[in-house]
Order: C-alpha cells, then structure tokens, then sequence
C-alpha cells in the first residue's frame, strides 16, 4: 500500500492507495501517528483508491477520530468506493464521519482550498 500526503489550507489530505487490511494498517497508522506529532489537527482521509477496508483499518480510523476530537481538530472522509461505502453503513461509520464525494467537497467543509 502507498499512502500520499497533501498539505491543504486548513486540512492534510491522506489518500491511502490499494487494500486497508491486517498487513497494511500500520503503515497508514504510522503515516497518521506521524502528522499528529507534527500537529495536524484537520484530516480528509481520501479513500477513492481503496477497494477493501477490514477491522484494521477501520481501527486506525477510528482511533485517528478519537485522539483528533480530544483535541481541536476534526476527520472527514471522501471517495468512499462501494464496498467500502456499504461498511461504513453496516457498521454505522457514515454516522461517526463526515463522509464526502470528492476531496474538493471535504476540504470545503473546513472552510479551505485544494490540496497544494
């Protein structure tokens, strides 16, 4: 799996690319554990390039959700895949985040602009 990272006005774009699963999890963990130290406060977790998302990686988002919201920021999620949309419903994910078509829409609802 590659995870990309985009620096936008008011939010960092993370965009996973390939299957969110048991062996690939860490990495994006890492990847999340890394900007917070850096002081990210404002995540879009783009998702268009995930077919399958399991337990471990809907773990690490939701963990990333819980010690964001302690602090002052906030998670949104877009380009949700259909399988990926159908878990995030069945698990009641699409209630906990902010879900969006596009990155443009979610970087829209921190009030920011396009990934640079």
């Amino acid at each position: 799996m590659e995870v990309t990272v985009d620096h936008a006005e008011t939010a960092v774009v993370v965009t996973p690319k390939g299957d969110v699963d048991a062996s690939s999890a860490p990495q994006l963990r890492a990847t999340l554990d890394d900007l917070l130290v850096q002081g990210v406060h404002n995540f879009v977790i783009d998702l268009s390039a995930v077919e399958f998302l399991d337990s471990s990686g809907i773990a690490t988002l939701v963990q990333l959700f819980k010690r964001v919201r302690i602090g002052e920021g906030d998670v949104r999620v877009c380009g949700l895949q259909a399988k990926v949309q159908r878990v995030f419903s069945l698990i009641r994910l699409d209630r906990v985040f902010d879900t969006f078509e596009g990155r443009a829409e979610a970087l829209a609802s921190f009030g920011g602009t396009e990934a640079r």
